[in-house]
């Protein structure tokens, strides 16, 4: 019998950590799940520290040569049995009550295609120190999802897996924003439903994906997004023209963040070309042009004078 959601763990040499990740599935108050651990190449004795859940006919352990996480996870997506899918980090774990709480919340939002709860992030002890809620706007979901605060991370949301045909898989291209980009084209093409419900922990340590990577990779998100609009017609002309401007201003606070003011200043400029309506009284868009005129070393020094803006997503 096909069981109602499966987990999928994609791991590169977290032994450390994978198999708590994994016990917090069979851990779980709903059990009619699956677990697919993806290796992607692990040479730290992963495959040992799995080998005690190898008799369980809800495991599954997959060995393949190191091709990424998007490739890990699309083999995971493929080898799937459940109607639900849950993507996993292999050095985070899954709260007790998370695929309860999620897959009633699916139950009573039919027609949603992605269903979300809260992130909570812990230290390397495991102690919480923060939390990140799920805030959707009325209407759409997509264009507010184009916003700092991206709450849809690994292990907080679960999809339909009938429909990924159009939606697509996980992008290498894009990586290490390739969550990112799978959660946005989802809420492009169907209905969010999240709830302020904690479902994952999240840890914080010393090798998690370095900042200047996520601003790359963000780059490239927003490009392929910019793209995928010109084809969008199931937005309202209005709603994609601000999403536009959306990804343009990501893109432009990514090449800030990096220090290129040629790439940001370019960027906020086209954004307030696209969407002048919702942007000209903006006056952090404002601020960041004046910013980025500055130069980059200079701007260090003053960098408190352009610190703690207010939020994009509002604009």
């Amino acid at each position: 019998m096909k069981p109602v959601i499966s987990i999928i763990i994609p791991t590169f040499n977290r032994a450390r950590y994978v198999a708590q990740a994994v016990e917090s599935v069979f851990a779980q108050t709903f059990t009619d799940l699956e677990v697919i651990v993806i290796d992607d190449g692990s040479t730290d004795g992963t495959r040992k520290r799995l080998a005690s859940f190898s008799d369980s006919p809800r495991f599954q352990y997959v060995y393949q040569a190191n091709a990424g996480r998007s490739a890990a996870r699309n083999r995971g997506i493929a080898k799937a049995r459940g109607e639900f899918l849950l993507f996993l980090d292999s050095d985070d774990w899954l709260l007790p009550n998370a695929l309860s709480d999620l897959l009633q919340l699916a139950a009573s939002h039919p027609s949603a295609r992605m269903i979300g709860g809260q992130t909570q992030f812990v230290d390397k002890q495991g102690r919480q120190f923060a939390s990140l809620s799920p805030t959707l706007e009325e209407g759409m979901a997509y264009p507010g999802l184009i916003n700092e605060r991206f709450f849809l991370l690994p292990g907080a949301f679960v999809v339909r897996k009938a429909g990924l045909e159009k939606i697509g898989l996980f992008d290498s291209q894009v990586e290490p924003c390739e969550d990112y980009d799978f959660a946005l084209r989802v809420a492009l093409l169907g209905e969010v439903a999240c709830a302020d419900v904690p479902v994952v922990q999240h840890r914080m340590h010393g090798s998690n994906t370095p900042s200047t990577a996520i601003f790359l990779g963000g780059i490239r998100v927003a490009q392929k997004h910019l793209n995928l609009l010109v084809d969008a017609d199931e937005l309202p002309p209005g709603v994609r023209r601000r999403s536009r401007a959306l990804w343009m201003l990501k893109m432009a606070d990514s090449y800030y963040s990096l220090g290129n003011n040629a790439g940001a200043l370019k960027n906020y400029l086209r954004a307030l070309a696209v969407h002048p309506a919702g942007l000209l009284l903006n006056l952090r868009v404002h601020r960041q042009i004046l910013a980025s005129l500055v130069p980059v070393q200079l701007r260090e020094r003053l960098k408190p004078m352009f610190y703690g803006h207010e939020d994009l997503s509002a604009a």
